[in-house]
């Protein structure tokens, strides 16, 4: 069975895809929370942690696919965020993905798939820590994919999800776009796996 890796801090949008295909694949969920389930196997990760990240490639031999997803937003005014919420979003959104693929790099055999943001592409007020790690994240992800040819590589760019992500918010957040929705992220991730989706970047 091919084996699929999926990073996430907790949230049950990942907890149903993962359900969703394990059938199919062999799912390794990283979070920061205990997940119980018999779909799949969890462990639970602390993504400022370097060692963790060095002693889980080190026990992974061969990866499949491997889908790199964190988000943590402090939605406020920018002069009210404080400095270690600054650093959890750079650290969390950017600098794990970054980390973990440089130790798993050589181990996937076909698709990384990075979950992004629509605010890697749209300015916006009261995100601006946020976009800079999303941005930074698809720059990361374009250069990859330049420097792997043979690797299939996409970008995800969800908009605003409705979830307990929103938590942090300190402000009242005014969306003028319509929610991404749980069954076209799964459709999307189904295409590439399935090989319908070719494309590197796709905006939800």
């Amino acid at each position: 069975m091919q084996k699929l890796i999926i990073t996430w801090v907790s949230s049950w949008i990942w907890k149903y895809i993962c359900e969703s295909f394990s059938q199919k694949y062999e799912i390794i969920w990283i979070s920061r929370t205990q997940i119980e389930s018999s779909s799949f196997t969890h462990i639970s990760w602390d993504i400022w942690n370097i060692s963790f990240l060095e002693n889980f490639a080190q026990n992974i031999w061969e990866i499949d696919y491997l889908i790199l997803n964190a988000w943590v937003w402090y939605f406020d005014h920018f002069k009210n965020i404080s400095l270690s919420e600054h650093q959890e979003q750079i650290q969390t959104n950017l600098l794990s993905p970054i980390l973990l693929t440089s130790l798993l790099i050589w181990k996937i055999q076909k698709w990384i798939i990075f979950i992004g943001s629509v605010s890697s592409k749209k300015s916006g007020k009261f995100w601006a820590s946020y976009s800079a790690s999303k941005f930074g994240l698809r720059g990361f992800a374009m250069n990859l994919k330049n420097e792997y040819p043979k690797l299939q590589i996409h970008l995800l760019n969800p908009k605003i999800i409705n979830t307990w992500f929103h938590k942090n918010s300190k402000v009242e957040i005014v969306w003028k776009y319509e929610e991404t929705t749980l069954e076209s992220i799964w459709e999307v991730i189904q295409n590439i796996f399935e090989k319908k989706e070719k494309r590197f970047e796709i905006d939800l």
